[in-house]
């Protein structure tokens, strides 16, 4: 072989070799500058009205409604699926105000990620009220969610996500209002009741778990079962809490993104409202939840009532449909079972399993409802009925006299038979029922030890 034809072959070999390369590599060579990506630009009509302008536009709408303007919306996005905790669910806001969209697709956060600026063309889509609240959905599909397909075609990125966009709202409990509703929130100084002893979702389903500030104030904590921080023990102590602040039929509520979101817990003890258990496992733990005073959430009949904190399979009923859940004017008192005056009263609850554990043990809070400087009853008049075993109360009167008004009572009965499946009953007959009582803080919890011989019941101011 002469001289060139070597060359040649030498020639032709390099060839196969940089195919070789361009195909595994993707180039023989290449520049280092070139960026991997291209940066989105939306180049499509600009932003004509906000997220205020569409929800005061479609405020009064009952069912879906299809919105059938040339409405164009632009929006960062601050809440997604990263962890599983929001499920279907995409979060935007404007510097005017904050909606979610409902929409048929998983993962969603490998596109739309927090930070991320997006223009939604609205024409076509629907405005749907869940809840009480309007969101965007697309009317008579499965939950009214958007599909996947459509879903991209309304809404473009614009640009790289920038989480620094994203300045969470510091509210204060005792001062929430509509204009906070689906907003992104850090709220600072709160202890969740259970922490240090609760996993964020411990069971197979979506729970509440309640956190309250220095005042006292509640704020129900939604953890979704298939989020990646659901077995995660609460922490203890007092810390930061940032999310989305929803509303369901006027009952506020935090949305964890991720676990991230959980901010500087100082661990220094867990829960510490009355119905705590030093240590031990909760079985059972409702508040009624927070609500607002004057809605229509607020006089629901039992029912009627969807914010339990406890869900399926716990049933709540009252066969005499006399008992309702109330707060009070300024939230001066949470949220509640109220037993009206003279009137026959049983709330039951059933479902609530307790796996026969032992050392069972059942507290709740009372309260008379007292006013007028001669008001005056006896909170032993609320029957207590656990797996068919009848308990009394001790004798507690409660005056305004002796400086009873707002103030709540906690009685503790211990070693409670144990059962798989557990049934409470609370009633009065209304001849001992002359100014009615509140109900509150309902728990059972086990600990170790207890032979269900139903100890002596306690009673804490």
């Amino acid at each position: 072989m002469n001289k060139k034809n070597i060359q040649a072959v030498y020639t032709s070999l390099l060839s196969v070799i940089c195919i070789g390369l361009i195909l595994f590599t993707g180039a023989c060579k290449r520049d280092p500058e070139a960026p991997l990506l291209t940066q989105p630009i939306y180049d499509g009509p600009n932003a004509n009205t906000t997220i205020a302008a569409l929800k005061e536009k479609y405020a009064s709408i009952t069912d879906p409604k299809v919105i059938d303007e040339d409405l164009i919306i632009k929006a960062l996005v601050t809440g997604n699926d990263i962890s599983g905790n929001i499920y279907k669910q995409l979060y935007v806001q404007d510097e005017t105000a904050a909606i979610n969209l409902g929409v048929d697709q998983n993962s969603m956060y490998t596109t739309f990620r927090a930070g991320q600026e997006v223009y939604i063309n609205l024409k076509g889509l629907s405005m749907v009220k869940y809840g009480g609240e309007l969101q965007i959905g697309f009317s008579g599909t499965n939950a009214n969610r958007i599909a996947w397909e459509i879903f991209k075609e309304h809404t473009k990125v614009s640009g790289w996500p920038n989480v620094a966009k994203l300045t969470p709202l510091e509210v204060d409990l005792s001062k929430l209002d509509a204009s906070m509703v689906n907003k992104l929130v850090i709220i600072k100084n709160v202890r969740f009741n259970n922490g240090g002893v609760n996993a964020f979702a411990g069971g197979t389903a979506t729970v509440s778990e309640v956190v309250k500030d220095a005042n006292g104030k509640a704020l129900d904590v939604r953890n979704s079962n298939f989020s990646s921080f659901a077995k995660d023990i609460l922490p203890k102590g007092k810390g930061t809490l940032i999310g989305i602040l929803g509303r369901y039929n006027s009952g506020w509520q935090l949305f964890l993104r991720d676990k991230t979101d959980v901010i500087d817990f100082d661990g220094t003890d867990a829960g510490t409202t009355p119905t705590d258990p030093e240590g031990g496992e909760v079985i059972f733990n409702e508040t009624f939840g927070p609500i607002e005073y004057s809605t229509s959430e607020s006089r629901k009949k039992i029912a009627d009532f969807t914010n339990f904190d406890m869900k399926a399979p716990v049933k709540y009923s009252d066969a005499s449909g006399a008992i309702d859940i109330r707060s009070t004017k300024n939230n001066t008192i949470d949220a509640s079972a109220w037993f009206p005056a003279t009137k026959d009263a049983t709330l039951k609850i059933e479902g609530i399993a307790s796996n026969n554990k032992t050392g069972l043990s059942l507290s709740f809070q009372l309260m008379g409802n007292l006013f007028d400087a001669q008001d005056a009853t006896n909170l032993a008049s609320i029957k207590v009925n656990v797996n068919g075993t009848g308990y009394t109360l001790p004798s507690t009167p409660v005056s305004t006299a002796n400086g009873d008004v707002n103030k709540y009572y906690t009685f503790t009965i211990p070693n409670l038979s144990p059962a798989a499946i557990s049934t409470i009953e609370f009633s009065v007959s209304g001849a001992d029922n002359n100014k009615g009582f509140r109900l509150d803080n309902i728990k059972i919890t086990s600990a170790t030890g207890g032979n269900g011989s139903g100890n002596t019941i306690i009673v804490t101011k």
